[in-house]
This record gives C-alpha cells, sequence and structure tokens, in this order.
C-alpha cells in the first residue's frame, strides 16, 4: 500500500507562515511508504523558504524525501472540487493546488491526502470526466495531531489469539503456527505485519487480509483482519499463497 500526500507549499515557504502549521506537516517524519507530490521543482521551492535557508541539515534531509514533481496537465484547470476550499486561495496559488489535486486524483493508489488548506472538511471530492475521486484533507494549522498521526492511523497493529510460534491443537482443532511470533518480544512480528501492509496494492480496510514472506522462518504468512485495523498471523503454506497472493509469491521467487 502507498499512501500519497499533495503538501500546499506555501505553508512551508512563507517565514510568517504560523510554525504550528510547519510543525503539524511533520514531512521529515513521514514513512517510507509515503509519497509527496509537489508542483514545481522541489529543490527550487526549498531554496525559496526562508524557514529552511538557515539549516543546511534541513534543506538535506528534505531533499532526500521521496518526492515526485507533478507534470502539467491541461486537465487539471477543469477539476472540480468539493468543498471549493480552492476559491478562498490567493490567485497565484490556485493553479498549483488543482495540479496537486488532479495528481491525486489520477493515481490508483488507496489513499490520497491534501495537506495544507485551512479547512476542517475531512474529505475533498475531486471530480473530473464525469469521474469522482475521495481524497482525505489535512488541516496543518490545527494544533492537536500531525500528519503523521493521521497516517499511523491506517497501520495495523498486531493482536495475537490463537496462533502462536508453534502448531498446536485445541481439541479435535489444529491451531497452525505463526512462527515469526514471540510474545516476550513482538517487534519482529510486527515488522512483518508492516511489510505486508506495504507490499499490499489495493486498500486496506477491516476485510483486507494482507500477505507477506517471512525469510527468518522460511514460510508465507497471512495477517487476518479483526475490527479497528487490529490484526493476527498465521503461517500459511506455499500452495495456500499461490491461491490467496500470488502477487507475493512472484515478489519473493517461491
Amino acid at each position: 500500500m502507498r499512501i500519497s500526500v499533495a503538501p500546499y507549499m506555501p505553508i512551508l515557504l512563507h517565514h510568517n507562515a504560523e510554525n504550528v502549521a510547519f510543525d503539524n506537516l511533520s514531512l521529515l517524519d513521514l514513512p517510507p511508504y509515503v509519497t509527496i507530490y509537489v508542483e514545481g521543482k522541489w529543490d527550487e521551492i526549498l531554496l525559496e523558504s526562508d524557514l529552511i535557508e538557515d539549516s543546511y541539515e534541513t534543506f538535506r534531509l528534505l531533499l532526500e524525501l521521496p518526492v515526485v514533481e507533478v507534470q502539467r496537465e491541461k486537465k487539471a484547470s477543469y477539476i472540480k472540487v468539493e468543498p471549493n476550499f480552492i476559491v478562498h486561495l490567493p490567485e497565484e496559488n490556485k493553479d498549483s493546488v488543482r495540479q496537486q489535486l488532479y495528481a491525486l486524483f489520477s493515481i490508483e493508489i488507496s489513499k490520497q491526502i491534501f495537506a495544507g488548506a485551512k479547512d476542517n472538511t475531512e474529505t475533498l471530492t475531486v471530480s473530473s470526466d464525469r469521474e469522482s475521486v475521495s481524497i482525505l484533507n489535512f488541516n496543518p494549522y490545527n494544533n492537536g495531531s500531525s500528519l503523521l498521526d493521521l497516517i499511523l492511523e491506517f497501520v495495523p497493529k498486531l493482536q495475537q489469539l490463537k496462533h502462536y510460534n508453534k502448531d498446536r491443537k485445541e481439541g479435535a482443532k489444529n491451531i497452525s503456527a505463526f512462527s515469526a511470533y514471540d510474545k516476550n518480544d513482538e517487534d519482529y512480528a510486527n515488522r512483518l505485519l508492516l511489510t505486508a501492509f506495504i507490499e499490499h496494492s489495493g486498500d486496506v480496510d477491516d476485510r483486507t487480509y494482507l500477505y507477506t514472506y517471512d525469510k527468518k522462518n522460511k514460510t508465507f504468512v497471512e495477517f487476518r483482519p479483526g475490527r479497528n485495523k487490529v490484526y493476527h498471523g498465521m503461517n500459511i503454506s506455499l500452495e495456500d499463497a499461490k491461491k490467496k497472493a500470488p502477487d507475493i509469491v512472484r515478489k519473493y521467487h517461491k
């Protein structure tokens, strides 16, 4: 799963921007599965920033982020956005924002976030050519949560119910193992779950099964969903993996 974020860059640029907005964008803290979409040349955007100009280290770190520079599209001028926060933006910024929103509209990923508008609407509806896409809206002027907090809400959490690191029986029922699980140290099992989440190509909700390969224990793993992004893991055979997650089998050449 990929998450794409289009930040409204004037927040980053203006020396008189509210510090809370700059801090809440938290671009340097974003996980590696997040891609940032900007309109314009990223290095030029950074060089124009009074907030960044005084810190070479900050500039270097921001320059290394996974950034996609949006290719300008004529169709971006004709998108419809509900609610239409664009009308309240400075005239010189409207086209750039339309380009960013159209870029998010055009990519087929599971989560898209527009970050920067001073608008408390949680979801933006972007329409073009009779198609509509829902894009999450993050208002960094709200001093309650950061962009990172929002993104981490999508990350699944491990909660093992009955599959532990060895096969066992409960009555007449066979309970398969989750070899990666150690009740005293869940770090490796959690990393496998995060890997499965990142490797999933579509949307992830409480009905989505996730899959990956456990290299340490040489087994494929299935993570089954519960409510509120809670998952539990279990080993599965190569034959099951071929049926349920052929893309994962191809990825690991098994």
